[in-house]
């Protein structure tokens, strides 16, 4: 599942290393010789990969070896996955999967630079990077190893960008920060554990994406922002988020993970999602608005909680009432 232009394989992990890694208990049920050489998410589960359930699977695939906790563990094994029973999954994943994949470092070496493109004093491109005819990399910028940087983009000052490809024609801001590690932390352990992301971040064609912005990488599939779409100054978008095209942020948009959001949409200023939530086509979102539900096909809402731009004004003209103070006198009060 890995991407091999990003990440480059450790060693495959046997049923005992998984054992004493993740604190995981096989009961001894596992065929011998058999091992981990990949990681996959539950959804795409693969035999010999290595994958955690913390709920009911409903489509399990024969020699996967799942992380699960007990309640699940007996429908998994009759089905011909091999399990490791944890209290908790997550964290016996995080423990492990890091063993399996790791991050390729950054290296010197030889990259394909078209001679159109052009480098700036400063800038350090890792072997294995591409950087496509009239890219445009400013001093001090650092791309990752198998990076991609289309043609005609231009990465500013600063910027870092590992586990990506950039479109033609794509702008992105100085001291902006493109795939890195999202924030996935296992809650319960008895430490914190940070979950390894084995995902990227696709980054379409004629896209603005301004300065001090942190875009993450997937967990396990993509982080990604289609064609067309305007990201302004220090906006964080989380691991797995989709945003579709023509979409628009204003500074300081935060996107949770897993967040999906449509097309031409417009986010005001602070406006932020919480996780696991899909956003339609068309969607307003007023300043300082908080997304918790999802939300349908061209409407406007704000507030926070976010509801229909209606329901919200008329909340505030209640609250005006209540408090005595009216429109622009209220304002000119409290001056």
């Amino acid at each position: 599942m890995a991407d091999p232009r990003f990440y480059e394989s450790a060693r495959p992990l046997s049923i005992q290393e998984l054992e004493t890694l993740s604190g995981a208990s096989f009961e001894g049920l596992a065929p011998d010789g058999v091992s981990a050489g990949g990681v996959a998410p539950l959804e795409a589960m693969q035999a010999g990969h290595l994958s955690y359930a913390e709920r009911k699977v409903e489509t399990p695939v024969a020699g996967a070896i799942v992380f699960t906790r007990s309640e699940f563990a007996d429908d998994l094994r009759a089905s011909g996955c091999i399990v490791g029973v944890t209290g908790n999954p997550r964290a016996a994943f995080a423990r492990s999967a890091g063993e399996i994949y790791r991050l390729k470092e950054l290296e010197a070496g030889e990259a394909q630079i078209d001679p159109g493109a052009r480098i700036f004093p400063g800038a350090f491109i890792s072997a294995g990077a591409k950087i496509g005819r009239d890219a445009i990399i400013e001093p001090n910028a650092v791309i990752g190893p198998g990076v991609e940087i289309g043609e005609g983009a231009i990465i500013r000052a600063n910027a870092v960008i590992s586990c990506a490809t950039i479109g033609p024609r794509t702008e992105i801001g100085s001291c902006t920060v493109i795939g890195k590690s999202g924030f996935a932390v296992v809650l319960g352990a008895e430490q914190r554990i940070k979950v390894p992301h084995f995902g990227r971040a696709l980054i379409g064609a004629d896209v603005s994406i301004g300065a001090s912005c942190s875009i993450d990488r997937g967990l396990f599939g993509d982080t990604r922002i289609d064609d067309n779409c305007q990201i302004d100054n220090f906006c964080q978008i989380a691991h797995n988020v989709q945003i579709g095209s023509g979409t628009v942020m204003a500074a300081f948009a935060g996107i949770s993970g897993s967040t999906c959001i449509g097309r031409n949409c417009l986010f005001a200023g602070r406006c932020a999602t919480t996780d696991n939530i899909t956003i339609g086509n068309d969607v307003v979102l007023l300043a300082d608005a908080a997304a918790m539900y999802d939300i349908p096909d061209g409407e406007r809402w704000g507030g926070s909680p976010a509801m229909p731009a209606r329901n919200f004004l008329r909340q505030l003209t209640q609250l005006r009432k209540l408090s005595g103070i009216k429109g622009a006198q209220g304002k000119k009060a409290r001056r």
